[in-house]
């Protein structure tokens, strides 16, 4: 049921990554396309893992190496975890993230932590359904203008 992601699941993942922005108020047109979830996850120079759920996929989960200071622990980040509208609550979404874990304990971590939007009550409900351990963080980011002009700082 979950497999890894391949090249030629990349157009379908793009139209789910693209569901997911506009579910969550963003941009649609800002959403990875098929090229760059290949770049991404995919080849020598792969940034992390992208987990699929069905065969086609019904869901996705994307997986990126961390490590966190505070326990000297390896681990990963969930960036994203979505499953599409008409198969959610039938377990793909636990079947991903139990995949994850999996896939980080083999390699040799101990945790893997994520961020949620505060107008997500499904997704806050489901993962304290997991066991997640939930904690008052405020996620920031450095994005397009803001990222470049600080690049360019001397």
């Amino acid at each position: 049921m979950i497999r890894t992601f391949t090249a030629p699941d990349a157009p379908h993942i793009a139209e789910l990554v693209a569901a997911l922005n506009a579910e969550e108020g963003y941009d649609r047109r800002t959403a990875a396309d098929a090229a760059a979830l290949c770049d991404a996850f995919l080849g020598p120079q792969a940034l992390g893992r992208l987990l699929l759920a069905g065969e086609p996929a019904r869901g996705y989960l994307t997986l990126h190496p961390s490590f966190e200071t505070e326990i000297g622990a390896r681990g990963a980040y969930m960036g994203d975890l979505y499953v599409a509208p008409e198969h959610r609550r039938q377990g793909l979404g636990r079947a991903l993230v139990a995949a994850a874990v999996r896939q980080v304990r083999s390699e040799g971590g101990s945790f893997l932590w994520w961020t949620a939007l505060p107008k997500n009550p499904g997704g806050l409900a489901f993962y304290a359904a997991l066991g997640a351990k939930s904690e008052a963080v405020r996620a920031c980011a450095l994005t397009h203008a803001a990222f470049n002009a600080l690049a360019e700082d001397a």
